[in-house]
């Protein structure tokens, strides 16, 4: 795991140039020596300790809750830098570059657990444990999300919040006689999935889409309440024996070859179908997607909303079974070779309770009124009327979260050979038999070669 750490960073070094012009000088708290004409000794003026914040997100997001702190925190200011703006992968491959080069920044947002484990282990960021502790805030009592510990040490705060759901075309339900899904399985999904597909060819409607994502090949383990991913939650174990990854593998292909009612999967990756397109053009009904597409179902100015969008909770694999979905809050964190620790994390800390709220965002913090969150996020898009607050909120109320697993370092990994597999099966290489053959054999190899 250090030499595959010490690659990335050598490699970071190397393309760092690329960023030197963007590099800027550190803000600290300065005395400024004035001796005056009558040779007095100098005089101290304390300057506020500035922080800067690493994200993806448009400027507009976080500056209310910015501006919120500052009024709050005088001492504090806060620089906001947008990387890639909306594209979390490129940004974090950014901040990569920029850690390795010595470039000066405080905290920043990752998106996703594998992101978190590999940056955690290699000591990119701060553990919080003694901040926590010195403030004498419990995590628990504060946060309805679990963050992932790596070692033991918690090296994060919960940023925006949500998990999985179905997001579905309410009029093409409408038109369709299909009531929106308050509490289903998957069996129901399909069932509505071929009451909702129409037509052939090229202007055919499907009443599925399933992206390219790993998610999309983990369907039904995504309903279970533990051991949701490759490897199960122990970190340690390949999860290839559970039935319900098989199970998920056959419900995609089922769906596409034997019912029709989900887009094609070459289709898919030949053609690089944008999934908001597809929803968005009415093409595909229903995608199970995350909760980033809640404000989007509002509109964006790229693309506009021309109908109502409702929210469905996660499918169940059994009737009757406790809804849980996968989700959870991105990890807020702190660099390591930050030189303002104390006030990165006083940062931190409001952006994941109160903060978020003014970012039109959900979020993770148990005092926060879900009601008045669900409105905030709403009425700030362009089309609120596009939206079934109804819905969105039982979604939100009925749907459990499992506890984050143990995520290696190498999870990427283990996800790129878990896709190439399922692509396999999807488009007729290998049949379910031999594609979970091969799972087990290719994904244990990685696991055994980073033991």
């Amino acid at each position: 795991m250090g030499k595959k750490w010490l690659s990335v960073l050598t490699a970071a070094l190397v393309a760092s140039s690329v960023l030197a012009g963007c590099s800027g000088g550190s803000d600290k708290t300065s005395a400024t020596e004035n001796a005056d004409s009558k040779g007095n000794a100098p005089t101290s003026t304390t300057e506020p300790v500035k922080i800067k914040f690493l994200g993806w997100e448009k400027s507009s997001v976080y500056q209310p809750a910015i501006d919120a702190f500052e009024q709050k925190n005088p001492e504090i200011k806060v620089e906001y830098v947008p990387l890639v703006e909306n594209d979390s992968n490129e940004s974090i491959k950014k901040i990569d570059l920029m850690y390795a080069s010595g470039e000066d920044f405080d905290v920043f947002t990752l998106n996703s657990a594998p992101a978190f484990s590999q940056r955690a282990a290699n000591g990119m960021l701060e553990p919080l444990d003694d901040y926590l502790s010195k403030e004498g805030v419990k995590y628990e009592d504060e946060y309805k999300a679990e963050q992932q510990k790596v070692n033991d040490k918690r090296y994060s705060l919960p940023g925006k919040f949500g998990p999985w759901f179905i997001l579905l075309n309410k009029s093409k339900l409408d038109e369709a006689g299909l009531p929106v899904p308050t509490n289903w399985t998957w069996d129901d999904f399909r069932d509505y999935a071929k009451k909702l597909t129409k037509g052939e060819g090229a202007g055919k409607t499907y009443g599925a889409h399933f992206h390219s994502w790993k998610d999309y090949f983990l369907l039904n383990l995504y309903s279970a309440p533990e051991n949701q991913g490759i490897m199960k939650d122990d970190g340690i174990n390949l999860n290839a024996d559970n039935p319900l990854m098989k199970k998920s593998l056959e419900l995609r292909y089922e769906m596409e070859k034997t019912d029709k009612s989900s887009t094609p999967y070459q289709d898919v990756i030949t053609q690089k179908i944008p999934y908001r397109d597809q929803y968005f053009q009415q093409k595909g009904v229903m995608m199970p997607i995350g909760p980033w597409m809640i404000s989007e179902a509002g509109g964006t100015e790229k693309i506009p909303a021309t109908f109502v969008s409702a929210f469905a909770p996660w499918p169940t694999n059994n009737k009757g079974d406790d809804i849980y979905s996968y989700g959870g809050a991105d990890p807020l964190v702190v660099s390591s070779k930050s030189k303002h620790k104390e006030e990165s994390y006083k940062f931190l800390r409001y952006l994941s309770t109160e903060g978020m709220v003014l970012t039109k965002q959900l979020s993770a913090w148990k005092k926060a009124d879900l009601d008045k969150e669900v409105d905030e996020i709403i009425s700030s898009t362009l089309s609120p009327d596009k939206i079934d607050k109804a819905s969105l909120v039982n979604t939100l109320s009925v749907t459990k979260l499992p506890v984050p697993p143990v995520t290696v370092s190498y999870a990427a990994d283990l996800e790129n050979a878990y896709i190439a597999e399922a692509d396999n099966y999807i488009l007729g290489v290998t049949d379910i038999d031999k594609t979970m053959e091969n799972i087990k054999t290719n994904l244990q190899k990685i696991i055994d070669a980073n033991k």
